[in-house]
């Protein structure tokens, strides 16, 4: 597997001089989080920090939709999900840990904080997926216990700026915790944040942006485009403030104003999904059959045909489609 799958060399100035592409499909943000994290152990860092965008409501169809949903799906389902991606994750970065498996760690029957330990059967690398500030005693015991294997936390989900009392309390007790937390090096990051009026198109400064972080690369702001494209508008050595964000989402649309139009909220519907690389062949009857309800309507979406009906008839659907 390439290490620089999604990268492309910029012409202009900036902090880097390599940008990398927004992944276009789930697969593509998979294998683009491998990669950082992969290069990031090739550098020594066994402590990791990543922050997924996770394929949930419209996104686990179409991953460029940025359309948000008036019923967005609750925390259970977003951990699942993450679980799910931490697991092809690790599967991606060593093939022989084809068996991934998944205990909840802290208060488990806590629906509303869930938290959830992931690691290949050989255990030579863990993630805490949904890690809170409660759960930072069973992290330290983890990262303590063997020092030489590979600890990412995943999706943190605790508050500590802006606040009189973090998450992580104050005074002596919160400079530890949060000492702590920063020996964990952010390596992979891709987040969706609306900035000034997004639902204006006729505004100067709104629109939806995606920020990706990609080890070793610096902090890149792409604005997302009407045509399924994003456009770099900002290039920063550390995480931007919404502030910074706004500026540079301005300043670019003053720059490219021939540009396709920015996303925009309650617009039109966003571009038909990718092709995934798992169907850039014919797929098996068998390989059809071991897909789940997602991963079947992503494929009849991105092959243009109707998604929507019994499971069976969706996978008889797709079946017939590979022998035309």
């Amino acid at each position: 597997m390439a290490l620089d799958a999604g990268k492309e060399v910029s012409a202009g100035s900036g902090v880097d001089t390599e940008q990398w592409s927004i992944p276009q499909t789930i697969e593509e943000a998979i294998e683009q989080a491998s990669g950082a994290v992969q290069r990031a152990l090739a550098s020594g860092k066994k402590r990791q920090q990543l922050q997924l965008l996770l394929p949930v409501d419209q996104r686990q169809f179409n991953y460029l939709d940025t359309e948000p949903r008036d019923y967005p799906c609750g925390i259970g389902a977003e951990y699942l999900a993450c679980v799910k991606m931490v697991g092809k994750i690790f599967q991606t970065i060593s093939p022989s840990a084809d068996k991934v498996e998944t205990r909840r760690i802290g208060e488990v029957d806590n629906e509303m904080d869930p938290v959830g330990l992931v690691y290949p059967a050989d255990k030579s690398i863990a993630a805490v997926v949904f890690p809170i500030a409660e759960s930072l005693k069973q992290i330290r015991s983890l990262a303590s216990s063997d020092e030489n294997r590979p600890l990412l936390l995943i999706n943190p989900q605790w508050r500590n700026s802006g606040q009189v009392v973090s998450d992580f309390g104050f005074g002596p007790w919160r400079r530890q915790a949060e000492e702590f937390v920063n020996s964990f090096e952010i390596v992979y990051t891709l987040t969706e944040q609306r900035v000034g009026e997004a639902s204006n198109v006729t505004s100067s400064s709104g629109g939806v942006v995606r920020i990706l972080k990609c080890y070793p690369g610096s902090w890149q702001v792409h604005l997302m485009l009407l045509d399924g494209k994003s456009e770099v508008v900002g290039v920063f050595p550390s995480q931007p403030t919404y502030k910074a964000v706004e500026d540079a989402v301005r300043e670019g649309r003053k720059l490219n104003p021939w540009k396709s139009p920015p996303r925009i909220l309650g617009g039109s519907e966003p571009a038909p999904p990718p092709l995934p690389k798992s169907l850039s062949g014919a797929l098996s009857d068998e390989q059809i059959e071991a897909m789940d309800t997602a991963e079947v309507r992503r494929a009849l979406l991105a092959l243009n045909l109707p998604s929507s009906g019994r499971m069976s008839t969706l996978k008889q659907r797709l079946k017939e489609a590979q022998q035309n």
